[in-house]
């Protein structure tokens, strides 16, 4: 028999113990694949979405996503290879005793673990492929693009991935394998014959990890309700991560240990269960630590993604009316009044009714250097641009928001967004209100001494500190700004109509049109610069005299924009988030069922044990089932109730779905696993049956 018919012979006949390698070999192969057809797609790669910015995050997103299946499939690769040199210590043994030597035992490792895991590859990339068309469709409707996807085969997907995980094959089977010595081996053998010393605990460290747990979650829940600052929650996740270790490798040692004690210990197959319970905990602690943390992590991320990709989310983005055209100067205001017009025409042609109002807006600004500015903790930019109480109620009215009240000679200011505003609900309002300096205008001198309220109010337009006066306040100060010859008028136009986000046709239309006009604009003044650059030395009158003829620009924000690059990028993340997820849980399952079977030889010998002193198959058969379900169940459990969300989303929904789907799929492997666990168990313990 020579090397190709002893591998080929190696592999068939551990067919059963490869075979989850190889499936999850293969899941991760064609996930990586996944991510190098959306990130190497040429219609995705020229325009992931309609923001430049967007696009490049999304590939920096996709390319971190690639890199940290890579390490995962690395670290789940190695670990399962290190378990098969294991579980195969026997074979391995009598390949020695045969007289292969060493380096040919080792050569012939590294052929079965290259060959194993170039199929795996091979098969990943092979069901990629097959499943493009489909995930092509879900790509375009997760993230909301506007064309359809081309189905197509990425070269340097395909040969990305297949480079990767070949070459992580066979530099796992080159240190593996070179690592490996006889004597190792035959110690392997003679370890299941040592009797196992009783796992020991100290009460001290037990309820140190209960402790740390608590104080751990006492920090998360302070951090999300009392304070902003990352400390307590990076403290809080620390000392959770260790309670987490010490639970599992004291706490439950030592609660295993205490029910030894009680009379009930022996009643029944209580015995035989809680021993070995003890064994399996210490031994098991570390890996039910890392799934149980690593589970947590991926529920939440997952859930989070979700709740954040839902249109419900989405929609409470970006500005609160559908557009906002920005002016500076009764010329731009005139131009942006006619370009507004035109499109409040073209809304009403198609049965809505818009509404829209001009806004006028004055500036102030606070020295920073005020102890009293020092002290308002609330107070997050160096000016505010305030408008008057009247625009401000009829805005609200408008978005069907209600509008807070404002004084004479206070600027109230408003929350941006839904973070600011939830904040600012939790304070009362004399917490949130002081008294301070500010500066009118720009340089004028105009001092005031205010009342500054900040108010949990949202109206987001776009506008660093956007604060209301009564129109007397607005009326009095713009008079002052006028007499300092600081009368620079400057504000915006809103138009709104409710039916906005059923119009996208519309809104594209609108967008594309005012887009291609200014970049026309933009492209002129380019021009013109270029021109006067290589004439030299220009005056301000030379510039105004060329530049006249060229149109203004028209400034505006979208709301539907802002909502569809909103859905692109949360669509984006939604994507390498629940495929990074379905790679974790698949990993950690399998990471259970390698753990589980190589300790096989080991169990059976127990078993066979318990066999002989008279343990029916029944008694035997409930002992591992609990076994098996601590081992299968109890990291999530643990992973399930350490738990608290931390922002305003709708998650707990999307957490539910995300578990329930998890759990179904751990149930279905674990009835699989039991199944053949215990035929295997059986056919040790009993050789007769």
């Amino acid at each position: 028999m020579n090397f190709r018919q002893l591998i080929i012979r190696n592999l068939r006949g551990n067919f059963r113990t490869y075979a989850a390698y190889f499936v999850s070999s293969a899941f991760a192969a064609m996930v990586f694949y996944i991510f190098s057809l959306l990130l190497f797609h040429p219609q995705l790669e020229e325009n992931l979405s309609n923001s430049g910015t967007l696009s490049e995050l999304a590939k920096v997103g996709l390319s971190v996503a690639l890199v940290v299946i890579a390490l995962l499939s690395l670290l789940f690769l190695w670990y399962t290879f290190v378990v098969f040199l294991k579980r195969r210590k026997r074979d391995l043994a009598i390949y020695l005793i045969l007289g292969i030597e060493e380096k040919d035992l080792r050569k012939i490792l590294f052929v079965e673990n290259a060959l194993l895991g170039t199929c795996a590859t091979v098969t990943g990339i092979g069901l990629g492929i097959l499943l493009t068309k489909l995930l092509l469709l879900i790509a375009q409707n997760v993230m909301y693009l506007t064309e359809g996807l081309k189905f197509m085969v990425p070269m340097e997907g395909l040969g990305l991935t297949f480079g990767i995980y070949v070459f992580i094959f066979l530099l796992i089977s080159f240190f593996s394998t070179r690592a490996l010595q006889g004597e190792q081996i035959i110690s392997l053998i003679k370890e299941n014959e040592k009797p196992r010393p009783e796992p020991k605990s100290h009460w001290a460290l037990a309820f140190s990890g209960i402790v740390l747990l608590l104080i751990g979650y006492g920090l998360v829940f302070y951090f999300s309700f009392q304070t902003y600052s990352m400390l307590p929650l990076m403290l809080g996740v620390l000392l959770t991560v260790a309670g987490t270790i010490l639970s599992f490798h004291q706490f439950s040692v030592f609660l295993l240990k205490r029910l030894k004690k009680r009379s009930t210990f022996l009643r029944g197959t209580r015995m035989l269960t809680i021993s070995e319970w003890i064994f399996r905990m210490r031994d098991n602690a570390a890996m039910y630590s890392l799934i149980a943390i690593s589970t947590s992590v991926a529920f939440v991320g997952i859930s989070v993604m979700l709740a954040i990709g839902s249109s419900s989310f989405s929609s409470i983005q970006g500005i609160s009316v559908a557009y906002v055209f920005p002016w500076s100067g009764p010329e731009d205001l005139n131009h942006t009044e006619g370009k507004v017009n035109e499109i409040k025409t073209a809304i009403e042609e198609k049965g809505y009714a818009p509404v829209t109002d001009s806004v006028s807006l004055l500036w102030a600004y606070a020295n920073l250097d005020e102890s009293a500015v020092t002290n308002d903790s609330f107070y997050t930019t160096n000016g505010f641009s305030i408008m008057r109480e009247s625009d401000y109620q009829k805005m609200m009215k408008q978005i069907g928001e209600e509008a807070d009240s404002v004084a004479d000679n206070q600027i109230m200011t408003l929350s941006a967004n839904y973070s600011r505003r939830k904040q600012l609900l939790e304070v009362p309002e004399n917490e949130r209100t002081s008294i301070y300096p500010i500066e009118l205008g720009s340089e004028t001198g105009i001092k005031k001494d205010v009342t500054i309220v900040h108010s949990p109010s949202m109206l987001s337009l776009n506008y660093f500190g956007l604060s209301v006066v009564t129109d007397k306040t607005f009326e009095e100060w713009q008079a002052l700004l006028q007499k300092s010859a600081d009368d620079m008028e400057s504000g915006f136009i809103w138009l709104d109509y409710p039916e906005w986000a059923e119009t996208p046709e519309l809104v594209f239309d609108f967008n594309g049109n005012l887009d291609k006009e200014n970049a026309l604009i933009d492209q002129q003044y380019e021009e013109l610069s270029q021109e006067f650059e290589a004439k030299g030395d220009y005056t301000d009158e030379e510039w105004a005299e060329a530049a006249k003829d060229i149109p203004m620009r028209t400034s505006y924000t979208s709301k539907y924009q802002v909502f569809q690059e909103n859905r692109q990028g949360n669509g984006i993340i939604l994507m390498i988030t629940v495929l990074l997820g379905s790679v974790f849980f698949i990993f950690s399952a399998s990471i259970i069922y390698f753990r589980l079977f190589a300790d096989l030889d080991k169990d059976g010998a127990y078993h066979r044990s318990l066999h002989i002193l008279g343990v029916s198959p029944k008694e035997r058969h409930k002992v591992l089932r609990r076994q098996l379900q601590v081992m299968y169940f109890l990291p999530t459990v643990v992973a399930m109730t350490a738990l608290r969300i931390l922002v305003e989303l709708p998650v707990w929904q999307y957490y539910g779905v995300i578990v329930s789907l998890f759990l179904i799929f751990q149930i279905v492997f674990y009835f699989v696993c039991q199944y053949r666990y215990l035929q295997q168990i059986d056919r040790i313990a009993d050789p007769t049956e």
